[in-house]
């Protein structure tokens, strides 16, 4: 027992000094001042959807109402094989608002069955104008400045690739807690960035320059995973312009994207991302999400071991999170959602327990598609 004593306190620690050090790293990332660019650079903007019929309208509504000269963007939809009518609603979408620069392209089956979003995505920047691309969800909508800050951050940074941020729309407590969560994950993304050791990002909100992608390859190498559109290339990135990574930390910058609906939604997007948790090639990586699975797991287990030990794990755990969690809840205007963290916090133990494991193992299902 009193191994265990000393193992958790070693754990402890362990996490205490990460997230303290992700703390500092957000800290330490300049709030983006925007000041207007007299140049305006060209973007291409990716839109991969599969399955988005009743979403995508207001992903490219929210697109074409930018304060941004529309001549300086095009939107491509990549349509990834979808079974319902998202095709037939771009369409109309397109129809109706011809005076934009909007494409829908059809994924075509080569007979390889190449039918992974980082495919999709792939032949959509195979078919892009512009020199800058941009990657965002179809779930997703985006304020009216957010290309424009966009531009302006790109003006006064020498930045090959940017990670901009995105939080989750909420409305009910099972939807504040996976924002809570997920805003926690921005955070330590960005702090990553700026301690020079990246590690996540989403594809949500990610922009890079087109010849750059070709340069170090694209997803060549782990083409073949269902998830890491995202971070298997900020990382390849990160190896060849380690100096011209950047997070931009401006509210305008922000895009917003639904919350998952119920636990099984919740599960298998979890599953999807945790599937590349053994596939890093920088297994410093891999090596920090083991030390957080093993603290929260004896965390869990000290509860039921020793309760009065176990509450102390959990309040020092939710301690330390609650004061990164403050920071970057202030950034994305949220500080209320810090309400729910006493949920948040036993939520999150189980989760982390049941999918850390259950994310390696076997199929799960994402938008009608079953990966392994």
């Amino acid at each position: 027992m009193m191994f265990l004593f000393y193992v958790s306190l070693i754990l402890l620690a362990f996490y205490l000094l990460l997230i303290g050090i992700y703390w500092l790293g957000w800290l330490a990332i300049k709030p983006f001042d925007n000041k207007i660019s007299s140049v305006n650079n060209k973007f291409s903007i990716l839109v991969p959807a599969r399955n988005e019929e009743l979403l995508i309208t207001h992903c490219l509504q929210s697109i074409i109402n930018q304060n941004y000269n529309a001549a300086c963007y095009e939107v491509i939809v990549v349509n990834d094989y979808s079974t319902d009518d998202t095709a037939g609603v771009v369409s109309e979408f397109i129809k109706q608002n011809a005076n934009y620069n909007i494409r829908l392209i059809n994924m075509v089956d080569d007979g390889q069955q190449r039918k992974l979003k980082k495919a999709a995505i792939t032949f959509a920047i195979e078919q892009s104008y512009n020199p800058y691309i941009i990657l965002t969800d179809a779930d997703c909508t985006s304020g009216q400045n957010w290309l424009t800050t966009i531009n302006n951050f790109i003006d006064v940074n020498n930045s090959k690739l940017i990670y901009a941020p995105v939080e989750f729309k909420a409305e009910n407590t099972f939807e504040k807690i996976q924002s809570l969560e997920f805003a926690g994950l921005v955070g330590i993304g960005a702090s990553a960035i700026q301690l020079q050791n990246p590690n996540m990002c989403s594809a949500a909100n990610l922009i890079f320059e087109k010849n750059v992608f070709n340069e170090v390859g694209g997803y060549k190498g782990n083409d073949g995973i269902a998830s890491g559109d995202d971070e298997f290339l900020l990382h390849k990135v990160f190896k060849r312009y380690p100096d011209n990574i950047h997070f931009l930390k401006h509210i305008e910058a922000v895009v917003s994207t639904t919350a998952n609906a119920s636990i099984q939604q919740l599960a298998d997007q979890r599953k999807r991302w945790v599937s590349k948790s053994t596939k890093y090639e920088n297994r410093y990586i891999t090596a920090v999400m083991v030390g957080a699975y093993l603290f929260n797991f004896m965390v869990a287990l000290q509860l039921i071991l020793h309760v009065k030990f176990g509450l102390i794990l959990l309040f020092s755990k939710a301690a330390i999170e609650g004061l990164f969690l403050f920071d970057v809840m202030r950034f994305f205007k949220r500080q209320k959602y810090l309400l729910f963290l006493p949920l948040a916090e036993p939520f999150h133990i189980l989760y982390v327990l049941i999918i850390g494991i259950w994310g390696n193992l076997g199929t799960y299902n994402w938008k009608d598609r079953k990966l392994n």
